[in-house]
């Protein structure tokens, strides 16, 4: 059995604006469920115990009202204020009364889950791993989470139905975090999602965070339990250090792998434009002027939410602007509809087929392999792209910026490179001015481009 700890915490702006709402992982609305009760639901199998629910007070009765609507009981644990990650897991650790050797699940309560089978499915996986004395992550790919919660570099290829060994994890706060970029490695993004044996977190704990270990366990034993919920002794957690599990643990740790997720997205903070972004006006007013959609943000909602795009009337597709029918042949090339006109070409950075071709536009498929970089010429003024599938990395004369799946840029000249960063092939969708392509097509014939 495994011992699920949903961290479902709260910041003291959360706890500061609590009159008038709560924290994103509690918001929900009519018919549909808030994120906590997702993963609520995504742990009801028969292979879990009940979950250890660690919160705010401020927000117990939330917290209480939204188990019941799921049909879920388990035990709740209180903390006096704001969240403390890492003094908060040992905490509910202590509150378990189970064996040593007990699998414990460590999974935060803004997760999102596109189905629940994905993290059974994920688990299974890592299970062995666990059970023989490693701390097993759950990573997505670098295309589909953000940085909230570090970043893993595996040791290896990644295994298709397995786990990975962990060559490096760097917290959000490391300055090498930043040099990832250059990294040739297989590269995942942290969920935050953790399975571990119960004696092999307690271990990590009084090796690294021993500061931690102390107040936290007599906050427990000195705690408030009544009927189900543990209120934390606010004196002895007082004492426990404000630091994230990441920071306290995992990246002093060797024993870890990784197995990859294909999950939603999750923390709130990926919807903040990036600080070396959000500070730079000049930066910003580039992003304005050549990537639309939400290429300065970290994150989209995944396709599979979004309505599907209209195919432009026949009688407006020489008219259609590029965006539109980007968005259209990449939401019929995820669904395997789109129209190929021709059989495509192999190229050394990847492939490359033609979907249509008009009197205005010309629309193809790109596909660029992990590592590879699409060329770029003057003959791309005025060519907008869509990334159906994969991260791509845009460099101008002297920055670079992320665009995700759904995003979508046009150049104005200023893009010099379009490199694919992940570790899985980027497919765009490309719709050219149809003057450039032939332009383009004469300089080659001339010997010119």
């Amino acid at each position: 059995m495994i011992y699920p700890i949903i961290l479902a915490g709260a910041t003291a702006s959360d706890i500061a604006s609590s009159a008038d709402m709560v924290p994103m992982h509690f918001e929900d609305a009519t018919g549909v469920e808030s994120r906590f009760q997702t993963v609520l639901s995504a742990v009801a199998a028969p292979e879990f115990q009940a979950p250890t629910v660690l919160t705010s007070d401020i927000f117990a009765e939330v917290v209480h009202t939204q188990m019941e609507a799921t049909g879920i009981t388990g035990q709740l644990l209180l903390e006096p204020g704001a969240t403390k990650t890492a003094a908060g897991v040992i905490a509910a650790l202590h509150s378990l009364r189970a064996a040593a050797d007990s699998l414990v699940l460590i999974l935060p309560a803004d997760q999102d889950f596109d189905d629940a089978n994905q993290l059974q499915d994920a688990l299974a996986q890592g299970v062995l791993a666990a059970q023989q004395g490693d701390i097993v992550m759950l990573g997505v790919q670098t295309d589909r989470a953000c940085r909230s919660h570090g970043y893993i570099e595996c040791a290896r290829s990644l295994v298709a139905d397995g786990v990975t060994p962990v060559s490096k994890f760097l917290d959000q706060r490391n300055p090498a975090f930043d040099g990832w970029r250059e990294q040739p490695a297989a590269k995942l993004w942290n969920t935050g999602i953790y399975l571990a044996r119960l004696d092999t977190l307690l271990a990590a704990y009084k090796k690294h965070a021993a500061r931690i270990l102390m107040p936290s366990k007599t906050a427990v034993a000195r705690g408030l339990q009544v009927d189900g919920i543990l209120t934390l002794d606010a004196e002895s957690y007082r004492r426990s250090r404000d630091i994230p599990f990441e920071n306290a643990v995992l990246r002093h740790l060797d024993g870890l792998s990784v197995v990859e997720l294909d999950a939603g997205w999750n923390e709130l903070d990926a919807w903040q434009v990036e600080p070396e972004v959000a500070s730079d006006a000049e930066w910003e007013a580039w992003l304005s002027g050549s990537v639309s959609g939400e290429a300065g943000w970290c994150k989209t909602l995944p396709h599979s939410r979004r309505a599907p795009a209209e195919r432009p009337a026949a009688t407006m597709r020489e008219s259609s602007d590029a965006a539109t029918l980007a968005s259209w042949y990449s939401d019929q090339l995820r669904e395997g509809g789109a129209r190929t006109a021709d059989q495509g070409a192999i190229e050394s950075w990847g492939h490359s087929e033609t979907l249509d071709m008009g009197a205005q536009h010309i629309v193809k498929h790109l596909t660029v392999l992990p590592g590879q970089s699409l060329p770029l010429s003057v003959a791309t003024l005025g060519t907008h792209w869509r990334v159906v599938e994969g991260s791509a990395m845009i460099s101008s004369q002297e920055r670079v910026q992320m665009v995700w799946r759904d995003q979508s840029l046009t150049s104005g000249g200023e893009i010099q490179q379009i490199d694919n960063i992940g570790i899985r092939p980027l497919h765009l969708i490309e719709v050219a001015p149809a003057r450039s392509v032939r332009m383009a097509e004469r300089r080659i014939l001339s010997g010119v481009a």
